[in-house]
């Protein structure tokens, strides 16, 4: 199991948390969309992990203005510290400038795709994942799971795209497919994502960074896996 690999990502609209993110987190996902002065955040960052940065639209689960959105990422993209910029699909659809914008930057780019009351069929999340793959250099899908197949589905998928080199990341949202932010990582998903702190109740299964960075640890570095599932049925 030992050579799995995989970053975990704690996700935050506050640079200032950071530094609670360290002992846990290969990078910081900075959600520009959610964020108080997001350009002065960058501008004045000085913690040690690299940044991904994301500023999406309602569409994507963000609150990005759509007049400014585009021109506030290609901004961030030129920052010291961001190594790695999100872009939804959608946009890049109708945007296909913008890749080579943000290349020049030298920065890797997640191309998202998100479906927050489904999961599709597995002919089409396949497509999904590929479209993603052929704007960007990381694929990533986020679709509701309604019943326990569309879990096992979304993880199929990203085992047959990781199998194809594709570099990917995936969960299912919603209880259903909690799980598969711990184990997805088995099935060739390679970043992890978690919110730093969870203030509210998780509305899509999220898991706080420390509890799946021990999880994680648990599960694919041999811990004790009947401790694993013992905190699986206490926290959820």
């Amino acid at each position: 199991m030992n050579n799995i690999e995989y970053d975990v990502v704690g996700i935050t609209d506050d640079l200032d948390d950071e530094s609670r993110a360290r002992e846990d987190a290969h990078y910081v996902e900075f959600q520009m969309d959610k964020a108080a002065a997001p350009v002065e955040q960058l501008t004045e960052y000085d913690g040690e992990l690299p940044l991904i940065v994301s500023n999406r639209p309602e569409w994507a689960g963000g609150d990005a203005s759509e007049s400014t959105r585009l021109e506030e990422l290609l901004a961030a993209a030129s920052a010291d510290a961001v190594d790695i910029v999100e872009i939804d699909l959608k946009t890049i659809r109708n945007e296909e400038w913008l890749i080579d914008e943000l290349r020049e930057n030298e920065v890797d780019v997640i191309v998202a795709y998100y479906d927050f009351e489904q999961t599709p069929e597995k002919s089409e999340l396949q497509e999904l994942i590929m479209e993603c793959d052929e704007y960007g250099d990381i694929s990533k899908v986020s679709v509701f799971a309604e019943e326990r197949e569309d879990a096992l589905l979304l993880l199929d998928c990203l085992n047959e795209a990781s199998q194809s080199d594709i570099r990917v990341s995936g969960i299912s949202l919603g209880e259903l497919g909690q799980h598969t932010r711990v184990i997805g990582v088995f099935y060739g998903s390679e970043f992890c994502f978690a919110p730093i702190q969870l203030d509210e109740e998780a509305q899509y299964g999220e898991i706080e960074l420390a509890q799946l960075a021990n999880l994680l640890e648990t599960t694919v570095h041999g811990g004790d896996h009947v401790e694993l599932i013992d905190q699986l049925k206490g926290r959820f």
